[in-house]
């Protein structure tokens, strides 16, 4: 046995769901390693410390962009892994799984680029589509559990 997909070949159909995940995974490390770079090396804000200006400096979009990518994660993590665990419907899974992918990632992109409206502008419109589709992948990991 090399891996847990050979000693559970169901977890196959789920193979672009964990992809996800790892690819999850490592945007948010990169973004801790940007961290460094784009929000302290010109010293404007202090690790451990609460953040100074607003949503038109870019070392404090870096540090919430990061900051919201931790608080998102374990919501999206812990739903995705139940939905697999529970054997919901792989293409379902699968497809939510990638919708919110696209929708963080362009979270990423417009939040470290300060496009938009604070509030009500492309940035929340990315949020929120990510936050719906994990919604529903929760809902999915719900309903395959007590349908089990």
């Amino acid at each position: 046995m090399n891996s847990l997909f050979d000693a559970l070949p169901y977890l196959n159909n789920y193979q672009p769901s964990f992809l996800v995940l790892a690819l999850l995974s490592l945007s948010i490390l990169i973004q801790n390693f940007l961290n460094a770079p784009l929000a302290f090396i010109k010293e404007e804000q202090t690790p451990g410390l609460p953040l100074k200006f607003d949503h038109s400096s870019l070392s404090f979009r870096v540090l919430r962009t990061y900051s919201n990518a931790t608080e998102n994660m374990p919501a999206f993590g812990w739903a995705l892994l139940v939905a697999i665990i529970a054997g919901g419907s792989p293409t379902l899974v699968n497809w939510l799984a990638g919708i919110y992918f696209v929708f963080r990632m362009g979270f990423w992109a417009i939040y470290y680029s300060g496009v938009g409206k604070v509030a009500g502008g492309p940035r929340t419109i990315v949020f929120v589509g990510g936050l719906l589709s994990n919604i529903i992948l929760a809902y999915v990991a719900i309903y395959a559990v007590i349908t089990v």
